[in-house]
């Protein structure tokens, strides 16, 4: 830890291959530079609807959301989603309903929505070893923006369409009575195969370097 606080390493605590994610640490003298960037960015109202947008962009490059308002790309995605889910459930033979889990009753959620959850949790702790060791900050976000951790929910969103989704429905086809296990390990396969470790710190530098440069361009 001695080495990893002379040497600016920011050091994350994690389990299941960093599936879960239970805390961090900066060092004293860390550099200060990303989260300053992230905090300018959500701070001005136009930065922060840009950032936003680059997001949907990213997901949906088809949709034009230049004069959308957060609101209303809420509304777009929730549309997109159940309409991946609908689609999800048709190519892999497994019956959906719609999303419905109740963290306080495990038990009444299908198979296919316990899944879902687990391949989701796993993307969020992921993608917070990865925005914590980055600098980022998780607690200001620019689409969600309730709790502790928007800004790991707007990022996860951003690969859940090619990993936690795709891995929970092949799951449930392949064993829908699995305990967690085989959609975890399906769920890392994506990440392999899609190079998400890899993409993630350009994809978000892209993100806030395009919502710079745009500032001037891109109309409230």
């Amino acid at each position: 830890m001695k080495a990893c606080a002379e040497s600016n390493t920011t050091v994350c605590w994690t389990g299941e291959d960093s599936l879960r994610f239970y805390a961090f640490g900066l060092t004293p003298n860390h550099t200060n530079d990303m989260p300053r960037l992230h905090a300018e960015a959500w701070a001005d109202k136009r930065r922060r609807t840009n950032i936003a947008r680059a997001m949907f962009q990213m997901r949906f490059p088809d949709l034009d959301v230049k004069r959308k308002s957060v609101k209303e790309l809420r509304g777009m995605e929730g549309l997109r989603v159940r309409t991946l889910y609908a689609h999800c459930g048709l190519q892999h033979g497994v019956t959906w309903k719609s999303r419905n889990y109740d963290l306080q009753n495990w038990a009444v959620s299908d198979d296919v929505n316990r899944a879902l959850s687990c391949a989701n949790a796993s993307l969020y702790a992921f993608c917070a070893s990865i925005i914590c060791s980055l600098g980022y900050v998780p607690s200001l976000g620019f689409v969600h923006d309730a709790g502790t951790l928007p800004f790991i929910y707007d990022v996860a969103d951003l690969y859940k369409q090619l990993t936690s989704i795709p891995a929970a429905f092949l799951a449930v086809r392949q064993d829908p009575k699995d305990d967690d296990e085989l959609v975890r390990k399906l769920f890392k396969q994506y990440l392999e195969e899609r190079r998400i470790l890899q993409r993630m710190p350009k994809d978000l530098a892209d993100l806030f370097q395009t919502c710079i440069l745009g500032l001037l361009r891109t109309p409230l």
